[in-house]
């Protein structure tokens, strides 16, 4: 047996279904609340790629079309990566490499499904261990000096200041993120255990999600790690990707279950984004 298929095996279509839905809602979603706050001020290129994506993600939801329209958007989404390197989001090229997975591989049928799923859950783990890496090999989050520096974001500065003592808030506080600043070493236990927690724990999800037995708790902790994340970061759409993409670990229909929820949740930052709820900050 493959590694990463279920044990029994399991068809795939439903829960395929449900993430090619909230990947195309998430992604038209994205392209129209990047627009209106800078509406009459868009660049012709991104007008084009507005357009096209608003009408390729409407034709990708025919069946009849939606080979087609998935692998227009694949395009036209690369190009726009292309266009906007290197200020690229992460998640743009997650969202490239789902996209053509969705145009080579069809949800209705068996054999593409098997393989579908195993493509979406490999980059999962992948996407884990080497943020974990990267967090490892670097070092700044093993004396807590990029979570201090991320103090300085609107974000992250309600959450992580309630795990650091009033003395060292009050000095890194001072700091304005310029050369010479710092050091931004925190001696907050709680901060330290956070810092080293979340390496730590994206290293060991990936042999978790691998191995049957702990696969379906390591999606559900990998789901509340991404959210917990988005409560400092906002990175909403990354964080809507990725754990869309975590959500085809679970058994079940929890995925299908999912889709209403998303969508009132995407309902919801439109509504912020127009002024109609009261504003939130994401990204």
């Amino acid at each position: 047996m493959p590694l990463l298929d279920d044990v029994p095996p399991r068809p795939h279509t439903a829960g395929l279904r449900a993430f090619e839905l909230i990947l195309i809602l998430v992604v038209l979603t994205e392209y129209w609340l990047r627009a209106l706050p800078k509406w009459g001020q868009l660049a012709p290129a991104y007008n084009v790629h507005l357009a096209a994506a608003s009408l390729l993600c409407l034709l990708a939801l025919r069946p009849q079309w939606r080979r087609a329209a998935l692998g227009a958007l694949a395009v036209s989404h690369a190009v726009l990566v292309w266009r906007e390197f290197p200020a690229t989001g992460n998640h743009a090229y997650l969202e490239v490499v789902f996209f053509l997975l969705a145009t080579l591989l069809s949800p209705d049928d068996d054999g593409d499904a098997a393989i579908y799923t195993r493509a979406v859950r490999w980059l999962v783990i992948v996407v884990f261990f080497w943020s974990g890496v990267q967090k490892l090999v670097h070092g700044f989050w093993f004396d807590g000096s990029y979570l201090a520096f991320s103090l300085d974001s609107a974000g992250f500065r309600p959450v992580l200041g309630l795990l650091i003592p009033a003395d060292e808030l009050t000095r890194l506080a001072t700091y304005t993120g310029e050369v010479g600043d710092g050091p931004y070493i925190v001696r907050s236990f709680p901060l330290l255990a956070l810092s080293n927690g979340t390496w730590l724990l994206e290293l060991a999800l990936a042999p978790l999600l691998l191995w049957p037995k702990t696969r379906t708790a390591a999606a559900l902790i990998g789901v509340i790690l991404v959210a917990a994340i988005q409560v400092g970061a906002r990175e909403l759409f990354f964080g809507l990707v990725f754990a869309n993409a975590i959500l085809l670990f679970l058994p079940g229909t929890t995925h299908r279950r999912l889709v209403l929820p998303v969508a009132a949740l995407l309902a919801l930052m439109i509504f912020s984004r127009l002024g109609a709820l009261p504003e939130a900050v994401f990204h």
